[in-house]
């Protein structure tokens, strides 16, 4: 009886949370609309080919962290794989911040999604010339409690090998070897995965690397084959501010195992400590002080932020 009651009250939060999430608005083809109204053509490429780009942001109270890297990354991106993005920076940043005030996220922090596909195609492989961009956005509210849970705790991780990426630098919606990385980081009970290739440490699934080594911090570089996330640009920047050696170094599956510490980074959980690597500990198992200095500093740096709200 208790397992029946237990499974039900599951049920009963899984429908709530599903009403919810069909209730929020979104933005696609530049139209406001609820969730269970928006839909996309089943010819169009980011559904049959994953031809598109995404960028993953960050709102603290209303105001979108770094638009102006995300915009810059995404426009470059766009260039890199011929879409035909036009939209001017305003144009999407009006959009950004109707779409938080419409989901009423003005006064919290939000998970915001920006995609953007080649368009719809009827099942060519070469696209058309004359295809228009399809233009969807999600805003939704963030689960603070994790991500400070994650700051706080760490997390761990298993090395896994590096699939062929073609673009790496790009931010592509082609991400099955991120998906199957991340079923078998959950399979050792770990909430990432570092992809390599040989005795090289590139990134995470989902972050980017940096390690201690006692005497300085080192990241791998974008040559390597890693995406340029927005967040290790800035904390590579806030690292040089506090006066902590930092270089962009090719690293190995040692140098990550002897380092005194190291975290992971991106535009949802900001630095996080990595404080596991398969079943041996980074350190002391902990946040280390360096990290924990650097966390401080990005906190300081968001409050500092202008408040570009569009």
């Amino acid at each position: 009886m208790g397992k029946s009651l237990l499974y039900l009250s599951h049920i009963t939060y899984r429908s709530l949370l599903s009403r919810i999430f069909m209730n929020n608005i979104v933005f696609l083809k530049g139209r406001f609309l609820p969730a269970n109204e928006a839909s996309v053509s089943i010819f169009d490429r980011g559904f049959t080919y994953g031809d598109g780009l995404f960028e993953t942001m960050r709102s603290y109270d209303g105001t979108i962290f770094a638009l102006d890297l995300h915009w810059e990354r995404l426009t470059e991106s766009a260039r890199t794989i011929e879409i035909p993005f036009r939209q001017s920076k305003k144009y999407l940043s009006d959009s950004l911040q109707k779409l938080l005030e419409l989901n009423k996220l003005t006064m919290s922090d939000a998970y915001i999604k920006v995609i953007i596909t080649r368009g719809m195609d009827y099942g060519r492989l070469m696209p058309s010339k004359s295809l228009k961009p399809t233009i969807a956005i999600i805003a939704k509210p963030l689960d603070v409690k994790k991500v400070k849970y994650y700051k706080y705790k760490g997390m761990g991780a298993i090395f896994l090998s590096n699939t062929t990426r073609p673009l790496p630098h790009v931010k592509s919606l082609n991400l099955l070897a991120n998906i199957m990385g991340l079923i078998e980081a959950n399979k050792s009970r770990m909430q990432e995965g570092i992809l390599t290739n040989g005795s090289k440490i590139l990134e995470g699934i989902i972050t980017n690397i940096f390690i201690f080594d006692g005497k300085g911090i080192k990241t791998p570089p974008v040559k390597d084959g890693i995406l340029p996330g927005i967040t290790r640009r800035l904390v590579i920047d806030l690292a040089k501010k506090q006066g902590i050696k930092i270089g962009e170094v090719c690293l190995t599956k040692t140098d990550l195992k002897n380092s005194t510490e190291a975290f992971l980074t991106n535009s949802i959980m900001e630095i996080v400590p990595l404080v596991k690597i398969g079943d041996k500990l980074i350190g002391s198992g902990k946040a280390g002080a360096v990290t924990m200095k650097l966390q401080q500093a990005y906190k300081q740096m968001v409050l500092k932020q202008p408040q570009d709200r569009p």
